[in-house]
């Protein structure tokens, strides 16, 4: 019994070894333009007082992303994408970010959000 308990842990420790690998590689074209986001972001021109902690906020939301996909959650890393999204564009609406720049950051944070979500698996009951 207890080399039958052992056979089955080992399996599933197995198991999810190889499925935090496959839901990795999944995500490595959603990584690879999150890493495109983040120069583009920190190249970006930012003013006001507290340009450089924006900067840093919407720099941060991005490594968050990252560090979501790499853990096989992915509904937070999209969570995170959508918050980079919505600020660079308030950003831009308050004259923060310089209004083009904001928009091909806007336009590059919803690809990656549907790179994301074209690797999600739906479950039906």
């Amino acid at each position: 019994m207890k080399l039958f308990r052992s056979l089955a842990v080992a399996m599933l420790v197995t198991f999810a070894v190889s499925s935090a690998a496959q839901a990795q590689s999944a995500f490595e074209a959603c990584q690879a333009q999150i890493a495109e986001l983040q120069s583009l972001t920190a190249s970006a021109t930012f003013t006001g007082k507290n340009a450089a902690g924006d900067q840093a906020a919407l720099l941060q939301k991005l490594t968050d992303a990252q560090v979501k996909l790499n853990e096989g959650k992915p509904a937070d890393a999209i969570v995170k994408l959508t918050q980079f999204r919505d600020k660079a564009a308030a950003l831009a609406g308050t004259g923060k970010l310089n209004p083009d720049q904001a928009a091909v950051l806007v336009a590059g944070a919803d690809q990656a959000i549907a790179c994301v979500q074209s690797h999600l698996v739906v479950v039906v009951e």
